[in-house]
């Protein structure tokens, strides 16, 4: 290092393109849509659940104001919301991206480039319900935002970088290990 470089206190990163983000949302909405279409159905069968338009209709066309929040369509919408949780929760912390992003190479991190943790993906995972209101702004920040950075990875502090720039840390030494190294 020599005394013209200086250290910064945070990383510099290459962040990811927004039309890149939007490709990888579109992977993980098919991706989500077909995982949650299998417990749809299967509920549908079981409850007997059905919003088509024409069962709010009469015979004789007139409209049927029938009770939305039945303990079914609670029961529905509530196991839509843990698939959605889990499978970002799951891969974002697991395997560090959702599988839209795996494609792609990319990682979700800490805003110093670590990945985060299922605590961290989890408050990641109930923001993104925030950025789809309304009309997907908070996705749409992402192309605003220096670090293109939706509105779910501000309020989780996380930024979308490509694979390579992640940042490993060593795993720490045991107390043990650590005791043994002064004596």
């Amino acid at each position: 290092m020599t005394m013209n470089e200086s250290l910064s206190e945070t990383p510099e990163f290459k962040y990811t393109k927004f039309w890149v983000r939007v490709a990888t949302y579109i992977i993980d909405t098919i991706l989500l849509g077909i995982i949650i279409s299998i417990p749809r159905w299967i509920m549908i069968a079981t409850f007997s659940f059905d919003l088509r338009l024409e069962n709010f209709l009469s015979d004789d066309q007139e409209l049927i104001l029938t009770p939305l929040f039945t303990p079914a369509f609670l029961i529905f919408i509530g196991v839509q919301v843990i698939i959605f949780w889990l499978y970002y929760a799951f891969t974002e912390s697991r395997l560090g991206a959702s599988p839209g992003k795996l494609v792609f190479q990319l990682r979700v991190t800490t805003t110093d480039g670590k990945l985060i943790s299922f605590k961290r993906a989890t408050g990641h995972a109930f923001a993104r319900m925030l950025s789809f209101i309304p009309f997907l702004t908070g996705y749409l920040m992402a192309a605003f935002t220096d670090k293109t950075q939706a509105l779910h990875d501000l309020l989780a502090g996380c930024i979308v970088i490509p694979e390579r720039q992640v940042v490993t840390t060593p795993f720490e030494e045991k107390p043990e290990a650590k005791a043994q190294q002064t004596v």
